[in-house]
Order: structure tokens, then sequence, then C-alpha cells
């Protein structure tokens, strides 16, 4: 059955068709059910989404055995939790411990359903292969079955099918479920998921909802989605699905399109869907009755035991709070983010150096760069404090100065807009007044006259990154006015990386490159041995962690707090060479492929 079919079923029964045959859509407290009906019977989803965090899962966990426990003192049914994609990235525990602590809490809740999301492309791969070993739920794949993990896999599976009754057993119902994630280009990179083929999710919609509704016999199929809102508006006309979970937006959304109930929690399990399809009796329409409400995850107590787990995933942040991440070079000194509301200010530009630096590590040394320049608005440079000379990048630092959740997007801006675009937030202190990078050169009006050390390309589209925020009119109108005239150009909200993630992965590779730069002692691009000898102090030809703990010392300009380190915790600098070895190792498959 194709999408055009699924459509005109759809059409058929919001259009004079069997009334008993519509879902009926209620939110909680209106369903007509009996507290222990014996002929009833519920399928109850307790539904998250795009989680970067692991801080309320203790509370979910809570929360879900409450839910689980009430259905079963109502009717006959099961409950289920779900995640319907991004979990293993990007933030900052995940860019050092690549989803380590995250697969934990998922196993500890449990969330006993996943499906991908477009951000789980955003560790190393083999780190996704292993992470996908750890599950011991169910993870449904059915639009991205070529990726590695899924020939040989214990949890991954096309489909799910889940069959509920009721206590006397007379009400037997099957729920299918399907998991798809967004085909669109823009959204990866080059060899996405090792590789694999992400299949369009409409025609596998309509593929797997015939196969379960005709083959297994499926009451209903519900969509679980890792889609826009738009997208799945999409999915809403052109099938007769009763509800949709999805995803991706980052934002609560609870409507009716069409008859399809569309259903998102938001991000970061700050809240969560709780979804029941009921069936009344033997003698009710396939179609279910659907209940739903969005809830509060932080109003049910902390489960103590997953607060430890949290608190000991979290726990390899602690010594870099104060370790020495990368050094600034005099040319930024004095370093400072006073003023940044209304004035250059050189922390501003050393982050945003580093950050068009970060994003163009991939790219080829001929180019094309794939960043331009890095501009922000001054209201994110926050720190407003001056920095001693001898102070450097900690943890600390980066947390105090730029917020970990504000993501580094790419976005085209021609080069007339630039040139007016800086100045016009530059009239008095404000929010908006425009940090730049070390490579935008102003002429004394303020107009921006070179990119990159090249005359400034009227014609040409730069790649800026920025946030979400620095198309807002208020602060610049001709970007604003620009994106206004021209929304198709702006990047894919969901194409972000956090801004701390992607500075760590620089400085791990950055240590690399002094080490590097030492060992070509004469600059021929050849390693001179004496150097190497030094560095190699067990003789084995070999650099080995400790080698390079020391390396990182001597040659890097690393240092580490004085305090004492608890026994439980790697000490800071085993973190950061753990840190380097992934982040080479990653940077060595990603640009060979």
């Amino acid at each position: 059955m194709g999408a055009q079919a699924c459509r005109q079923i759809c059409k058929r029964s919001t259009e004079g068709g069997d009334a008993l045959d519509r879902p009926v859509h209620r939110d909680f407290g209106a369903s007509e059910l009996g507290e222990t009906d014996p002929t009833a019977c519920t399928l109850r989803i307790v539904q998250i989404t795009d989680v970067y965090m692991l801080d309320n899962f203790p509370s979910l966990r809570t929360l879900i055995q409450e839910k689980r426990a009430e259905l079963a003192e109502r009717n006959g049914g099961k409950t289920i939790s779900m995640l319907t994609g991004d979990f293993l990235a990007p933030y900052l525990l995940s860019s050092l411990d690549k989803g380590v602590g995250m697969m934990n809490m998922l196993n500890g809740t449990p969330i006993d359903y996943l499906t991908w999301g477009n951000h789980e492309d955003d560790i190393p791969h083999l780190d996704v292969i292993k992470r996908e070993r750890e599950y011991t739920g169910t993870w449904i794949n059915t639009n991205m079955t070529t990726h590695e993990s899924f020939k040989d896999s214990k949890c991954q599976v096309e489909y799910a099918i889940i069959e509920v009754k009721s206590y006397d057993g007379s009400n037997r119902r099957k729920i299918g479920m399907i998991g798809v994630l967004s085909a669109s280009p823009s959204l990866y990179k080059p060899n996405a998921f090792g590789g694999a083929k992400i299949e369009d999710p409409w025609e596998t919609m309509a593929k797997f909802k015939a196969k379960l509704e005709q083959e297994h016999g499926c009451d209903v199929v519900v969509p679980l989605c890792h889609l826009y809102e738009p997208q799945d508006e999409r999915t809403c006309r052109e099938f007769d699905f009763p509800v949709i979970l999805s995803g991706h937006d980052h934002h609560v959304v609870d409507r009716v399109v069409e008859g399809t109930r569309l259903l998102k929690a938001g991000s970061d399990a700050v809240k969560a869907v709780v979804l029941d399809l009921s069936w009344a009796s033997a003698e009710s329409a396939r179609k279910p009755e659907v209940d739903a409400e969005i809830l509060n995850v932080a109003d049910w107590p902390a489960d103590p035991v997953l607060q430890k787990t949290a608190e000991q995933a979290y726990s390899i942040l602690e010594p870099l709070k104060k370790t020495q991440l990368a050094r600034v070079p005099d040319k930024y000194r004095p370093l400072t983010s006073v003023g940044a509301r209304g004035n250059r200010v050189s922390m501003g530009t050393y982050m945003l150096s580093r950050i068009r630096d970060a994003l163009n590590m991939e790219a080829p040394i001929e180019g094309p760069f794939n960043c331009d320049c890095a501009l922000l608005k001054g209201g994110n440079v926050r720190g407003g404090r001056d920095y001693g000379e001898d102070e450097n990048i900690t943890l600390e630092v980066l947390q105090s100065e730029l917020e970990e959740t504000k993501e580094i997007i790419i976005i085209p801006v021609p080069g007339s807009v630039l040139r007016v675009g800086l100045k016009e937030t530059f009239g008095a202190p404000n929010p908006g007044w425009m940090q730049y990078d070390d490579g935008v050169e102003l002429d004394a009006d303020d107009y921006v006259v070179s990119i990159g050390g090249k005359p400034l390309d009227l014609e040409k589209k730069y790649r800026v990154a920025s946030i979400s925020d620095f198309y807002r009119k208020r602060d610049a109108p001709s970007i604003g006015a620009y994106f206004e005239e021209h929304p198709d150009e702006l990047p894919e909200p969901d194409s972000g990386v956090p801004m701390h993630a992607l500075l760590m992965r620089l400085f791990a590779l950055s240590m690399w490159n002094r080490i590097w730069k030492a060992l070509d002692k004469h600059g021929k691009g050849e390693i001179d041995m004496e150097v190497f000898s030094s560095l190699d102090e067990d003789g084995d030809g070999k650099l080995s962690r400790a080698d390079l703990k020391k390396a990182i010392t001597r040659i890097a300009g690393f240092e580490v707090f004085d305090g004492e380190e608890p026994e439980e915790l790697e000490g800071s600098a085993d973190i950061v060479i753990n840190q380097m070895i992934n982040e080479v190792t990653s940077f060595k498959r990603e640009t060979s492929a």
C-alpha cells in the first residue's frame, strides 16, 4: 500500500466513513473506561526524545514506575518507555565518554525502546557500534537497516509488535511500531553512519504499515519518528495513523492534524509524553481511543540509585574544571571578556577563532573550508572578567564564557550583507553587539573589508559559524531582513554542534599538533629520533600513555590543578590522553573515508 492509498483511507475515515473505525482523541481524565474494567486493554507509552543530559532520568524512572502501577490497577495492558532519537551526542559529556554514561542511564531507567536520531552520527562510528551492543532494550530501525550494527544486532529490529489483552482475556490487540529518522542530506556529513543508506521515511512507513496490518494483523501501527514538525504534518496528511510520536525539533507539540494526534515531548526529558492506546472491549473498532498528557518529569522524586549513576558519569568532568585544555597565545592578551556587549573583547576573538578552526579541521588543506568566519553576538560571551597573564583555558573558563547548550551552525551569508551587518550592531551597548574572529577585518567606519586574509567579495556566499540568534532582525536588521526574504537558505535547525564539544575536540587535536611539531624538529616532515627517544622513556620504540602524559606536560605546556584527585576518578592527564587518542583515531578514519 502506497502513501496515496493510505491517504485515501484516512480521507474516507474523516469524510463520512465508518465512524467506529476512527480514533477518538482525549486528554487524561476524559476516558470512559472503568477503573477496573475486565474487558478493556491498554498500551501505555512513556516517551521522551532528543536527550543531551542525564539529569532527568532518575525522576523519569520514578514516573514510569508510578504510571505502570497505575495502569496495572485499572485494566489489562502494558506500559513501555521509549526515546525517539538523539541521545549519544552532541554534548560535552559524550565528547569525552562517547555515550557510555548515557547508555548506562538508558539501561538503568530502563528505556525499553530506542530509535535512531541524526546526532547518533556525531560520535565516532566504532563508538556507536559499542554503545549499540551495550543496550539491553529493543532498538527499532526501520529505514537504516544497512547500518553496520544491524546485521548481527541483539537489540535492533525493523519493527516491533506488542500484544496486550484484557484481564478476562476476551480482548486482545496487536500494536505495531516502526522507527524512522530523517533522510535529509543537509543533516549529515559525508559517509554518515559508516556509509549506511537512510531510506525515504514516507516510502518506508507506507511499506511497513501495510506489512504490519495485512501480514501480522496489527490493530494499529504507531510511527516513531525523528522528523521536523512540518514533515510530521505531511505524515498526518498522507496516512491514517491515529497517533504519531516524534522528536527532532526540541519543542513540545500536542496537536491533531487531519485526524492524527501529533505528540512531541521536547528535549532533555524535561517533559514526557504519557500516551494510552485503549480498546474498551473485543467489540471495539480496531482504531483505539487515544488519551495523552505531557508531564513535567521533575514533579516526580529522583530514584536515588540512578541519581548516583548519573553523578558517577558526570564525575569525569570534575578533574577538567581546573585543568588546562589550551594555551592562549600572546596576541590575544590581555585576555578579557569584560564589556562584550559594547566592545570587541579578546576572549570573544580567541573563542571565535578557535570555533572557526575546529570546523575546518577536516577540510582539505587546499580548500574549500567548511567555515569562512565565526561571528557571535556579545551577549553570548558572558564571563565578564579579566584574566591574568598566566591564566589559560580550562573547562571552568569554557563553561563560564560560553553556554554549553548553544549549538554552532553554518549559515550562508552574502558578502554584501556581511559588509554592513556587523556595523549595524555597534550603535550602542546591547546583547546583539557582534564579536568576530581574528580573520575578519573592519575599516575605520566599521564596514567589513576582508575575511580570511582576502578582500571581501560582495557576491560570494560566506560560510559563517554562529548560533540561531545570528539572524534575529532586531539586533542585525540587514542580516535578519536577508533571511526573511530567503528562509530556504537557513541551515537545518538540528544540524548544529554544541560549542563545548566542538572546542574540546580541537583542543585535543591541538595537543597532538604541538607534539608532532616538536618531533619534526627541523620542519622537514620527518621525526627527529633524538626528540623521539627523549619522550620514549622505556625505549620500546613506541609512545605509550605514560610517555604521552609526560609529553603533554613538557611539550604542550599542559598543567593540572594542585588539588588531590579522588581515588575513584582517573587523573586529569589520563582523561586528556584518552580524549587525544579518541580524537586522533576518529580524525584518521574520517579523513581517510
